[in-house]
């Protein structure tokens, strides 16, 4: 087998897909909770201006009636979580919540807004859906194992629901999404930003809270312009409406950073490092690679306190990299039985 070939599809023991997809559940769960009221606000939307995601054209769906559309998938959002969540018709449960998911993401995002901080764990939903061993941990794992006892052929109950080892692709493919994602968020800060985001000034400005006293009514955005836009882009002479950015409320830790430029520049260098360098973790070791997922939790945990902005899903989907055999072997010594089960799996 070849490096490449054992990089994708080789098998462990260290990986449980069933236990990430429970956590990965448990926080659509928790997002939807806040998420799926919020689409009440489309139907007070101007349809004049939306601006149908891809996804949406594609499917021919950018006809429908987005009122229409949330009223008819938001409970059917409720149910495939939970179902997914508890491993009720697990596969179908995935992919339906993927593409239920996706539409609804889809209609949230078409109107200029992109919620960036879901779109990894959306698309980890369809990984997870193809995923081996994604059904263990689950109720139709249960389910198994008592038909098979009623024929006399069970295995352990631990056993059966702990599954085999399987391969590493889903965990792999998962990293490789995010590494991407955060290499082009990096790029993106040199490339627009450039010397202001390298010496602090573009951090401090967002920390200070200047950014967020330009946003459009009680939106979190607003438009940028440069003197430098095309002249078939201009919108009032010299100016041109170039993109729609992103703003965050000043806070009091925020401000107390912003105080310090040079504080700012060292933080911009190091959000730098950690997003250009987390496609390292498929060279580290594992106690080296959880020291990386824990900076970058501090990172998000960062964000989130100064600047009001949650990136928790990104955090969550570093688990499916946990060695939860591990701790499911840990676990024996408070229910006997689990970790010699998973070990003989």
């Amino acid at each position: 087998m070849t490096a490449l070939s054992r990089f994708w599809f080789a098998t462990s023991r260290r990986y449980s897909m069933g236990i990430f997809r429970i956590i990965l559940g448990a926080w659509f769960l928790l997002d939807f909770a806040g998420f799926l009221p919020a689409l009440d606000e489309i139907a007070r939307r101007p349809a004049a201006l939306m601006s149908p995601c891809a996804g949406l054209r594609w499917s021919g769906l950018s006809q429908a009636d987005p009122a229409a559309l949330v009223a008819l998938l938001r409970p059917a959002a409720w149910v495939l979580a939970a179902a997914a969540t508890l491993g009720a018709g697990t596969r179908f449960a995935l992919l339906a919540l993927a593409l239920v998911n996706a539409i609804l993401r889809s209609l949230h995002n078409s109107w200029g807004y992109v919620g960036h901080a879901s779109i990894l764990p959306a698309f980890t939903l369809f990984i997870l859906a193809f995923s081996p061993g994604a059904a263990d941990w689950s109720l139709d794992a249960l389910l198994g194992w008592l038909a098979a006892r009623l024929r006399g052929a069970a295995r352990p109950l631990l056993d059966r629901l702990a599954g085999r080892p399987a391969a590493v692709w889903p965990v792999h493919l998962v990293l490789m999404l995010v590494a991407v994602v955060y290499f082009a968020a990096g790029c993106e800060k040199i490339r627009e930003g450039g010397r202001s985001w390298l010496d602090g000034r573009t951090l401090q400005w967002y920390l200070e809270g200047r950014a967020h006293s330009k946003r459009l009514g009680d939106s979190t955005q607003f438009f940028s312009a440069r003197r430098d836009t095309p002249t078939d882009r201009l919108f009032r002479d010299p100016w041109g409406l170039d993109k729609v950015c992103n703003s965050a409320p000043a806070t009091a830790t925020g401000k107390r950073v912003a105080g310090s430029r040079a504080l700012c520049a060292v933080l911009s260098w190091a959000t730098l490092f950690l997003e250009c360098g987390f496609f390292l973790v498929f060279f580290l070791p594992r106690r080296l690679q959880y020291v990386l997922f824990l900076l970058l939790a501090a990172f998000h945990g960062g964000i989130g306190h100064m600047m009001r902005i949650d990136f928790g899903g990104y955090v969550v989907l570093y688990l499916c990299a946990v060695d939860w055999n591990a701790v499911v072997r840990a676990l024996d010594s408070f229910l006997p039985g689990v970790g010699r089960a998973r070990e003989s799996s």
